[in-house]
């Protein structure tokens, strides 16, 4: 199977144990990370979130990730730690504003959100445990992690109905931009050499159907079926395909509807590509829009929440265990 798009790691699990806000009474300095607003965050708690992280990262990308050259004389363990304290510290941040805002979160909403994201999602009851099972996860850990994600929705969705736009500020942000809003749907048929391809545009430009070579010739079996269909017939944008995968991705969004391209050659082989639509007014973006400025504006917002803070680290983030 042959995937095209970045892997856009969602974080269901915020790799995480939560843990209530410590008053840091009788605690020693060296078992304190860092203080957000006077609120603890403890080596203790650092570290099993830390070690959390570095499991679920070696699941997925494989033991030695780890070690991985990052730039700045940094590998991928010390990027995680830092993004692990950012996590911690964003993380009482929102509590803080929640307690402040009085918005709570009850356990009825909790067991709602396992039931209908995850158990019904994934099947049922046991599909579920088994899912928990195969993770590493006790049930007891995967309510926390889900509860951290509900807080931080929550906060989202207070500060995103404070959010006015007026039309000229929407059309504003639609022209500077569109070539990363505009929406594409498109199929291929995949060969394994140029003199294949070759034939395939032959029988294109005779008159064959599209999806029918594609699901006679492409050498993509699982987008074969489907008529060549590029990530399952979803819509996608400019940048979400993988940078090996650049060239098919230009040639996509020059193409016009209906428009079949010549050979296009990726590490996979060749290509033939099909448009089969493309969104991009402003008028059918314009849910896009509001959706992507809001969401700039709420990344802001917490920028300026962590600006505001009075934060304290006191671990040494260079240091090498």
């Amino acid at each position: 199977m042959f995937k095209f798009r970045k892997k856009y790691l969602i974080v269901v699990l915020i790799i995480s144990i939560m843990s209530l806000a410590f008053s840091g009474c009788g605690k020693k300095q060296g078992e304190i990370v860092a203080k957000v607003n006077g609120d603890v965050i403890t080596q203790e708690e650092f570290d099993r979130e830390f070690e959390m992280a570095k499991k679920i990262k070696q699941k997925q990308f494989g033991e030695d990730i780890l070690f991985k050259e990052m730039g700045n004389n940094k590998v991928f363990e010390d990027v995680l730690r830092e993004e692990t304290l950012d996590i911690l510290i964003e993380d009482k941040l929102i509590r803080q504003e929640l307690d402040r805002l009085n918005i709570t979160l009850t356990d009825e909403e909790i067991d709602r959100a396992i039931k209908t994201r995850y158990i019904d999602e994934l099947g049922g009851e046991e599909e579920y445990k088994a899912y928990l099972e195969n993770n590493g996860f006790t049930e007891e850990f995967f309510r926390q992690q889900l509860e951290r994600i509900l807080l931080f929705e929550k906060y989202a969705e207070y500060y995103f109905d404070k959010i006015e736009l007026s039309e000229k500020e929407l059309k504003d942000y639609f022209e500077k931009n569109k070539d990363s809003l505009i929406k594409v749907k498109a199929s291929h048929i995949l060969v394994p050499t140029e003199e294949e391809g070759k034939k395939v545009l032959e029988k294109l430009k005779k008159g064959e159907d599209f999806y029918s070579l594609a699901a006679t010739e492409s050498m993509d079996e699982d987008s074969a079926v489907k008529g060549g269909a590029i990530e399952d017939g979803n819509y996608f944008t400019r940048g979400e395909m993988l940078e090996s995968y650049k060239e098919i991705e230009n040639v996509i969004f020059q193409l016009n509807i209906g428009e079949i391209s010549d050979l296009v050659e990726s590490e996979l082989g060749y290509h033939i590509i099909l448009l089969e639509d493309k969104i991009d007014t402003y008028e059918e973006l314009k849910e896009d829009v509001i959706i992507r400025l809001k969401n700039e504006k709420y990344m802001e917002e917490l920028s300026n929440l962590k600006n505001k803070a009075k934060i304290k680290i006191y671990m040494d983030l260079n240091k090498k265990k």
